[in-house]
């Protein structure tokens, strides 16, 4: 096992519990790493501010980030001072495809509303319809959505996003996700993300490509990254990082298909998997 120089991470069911809280086990974790100078990278679905928003003052400034899955990419830095590494929404005519897929399968869904200007980033999630999946969302993540009506009469006319979220609930996912991989193919990057969600990316994003960004940026090899999930949607970063760690609380889809990966696992959340896989992985910081 090399020298690991980067920690890179999935929130929500990796480091943050279901009501968004981070343990003092996993804080006091992230401090040791940045007393020992490892790098620390927040590898997540959620969007910029909501990426940054759980961790203590003292730790946001030394995080990379790579939010919506890998779809915007920012080096550490303070806030509104980070370099942007890689921006990549989602292909404009397969958005309108997507819009026109919600639309007849009449799933609820969020437009992830991510602008850039000279003073940082603007951001909003957009929703048609309040239902118990988006209220569910909220309360995990703390994210503000925007309930518009008429979103879906007006979403061809929208900039397409770096990530759209569908929501058919427990029931509907697995349906719902097989629909739209033999509808669309290649045409984006489509994970399993909670129990209730699907997310849809440009098909040149997921977390390993936000991984490498991070990695050149630091100048630190793939091979000294020890990265830490608990998704489906994290496999790939798993699967690039030179210790590749899925947690003890992955769920069945999970586990099945990191099948064969040869990565490592760990302790469930609850029992602090994180910081144990940190003081395993990385016993002098």
């Amino acid at each position: 096992m090399g020298e690991v120089r980067l920690v890179a991470f999935d929130l929500d069911g990796t480091l943050l519990d279901d009501r968004g809280r981070m343990s003092v086990a996993s804080v006091e974790a992230l401090r040791r790493l940045k007393r020992a100078g490892i790098g620390m990278a927040s590898i997540s679905g959620r969007n910029v501010g909501k990426s940054l928003a759980p961790f203590p003052p003292d730790i946001r400034p030394v995080l990379s980030v790579g939010s919506y899955n890998g779809a915007m990419v920012l080096g550490a830095g303070a806030d509104n001072e980070r370099p942007l590494l890689r921006e990549q929404r989602l292909p404009a005519d397969g958005f309108l495809d997507l819009v026109d897929f919600v639309g007849n399968s009449g799933v609820n869904f969020i437009y992830c509303r991510c602008e850039t200007d000279r003073t940082g980033l603007s951001e909003a999630y957009l929703t048609d319809e309040e239902t118990g999946w988006i209220r569910n969302l909220v309360r995990m993540t703390g994210v503000d959505i925007v309930l518009e009506p008429d979103l879906l009469a007006r979403a061809r006319d929208l900039v397409p996003p770096p990530k759209m979220i569908l929501l058919p609930g427990p029931d509907r996912r697995e349906d719902v996700f097989e629909k739209m991989r033999a509808a669309f193919g290649r045409q984006f990057y489509i994970a399993r993300t909670g129990d209730d969600r699907i997310e849809i990316m440009h098909p040149e994003v997921n977390k390993a490509v936000a991984l490498r960004e991070i990695c050149d940026a630091r100048g630190v090899s793939l091979s000294q990254a020890l990265a830490i999930g608990d998704g489906d949607n994290d496999l790939p970063m798993l699967a690039a990082a030179g210790i590749g760690v899925l947690m003890g609380n992955a769920d069945s889809l999970t586990r099945n298909s990191a099948a064969g990966a040869g990565l490592r696992t760990c302790e469930p959340l609850e029992d602090d998997g994180f910081s144990k896989t940190v003081a395993r992985y990385v016993p002098d910081c």
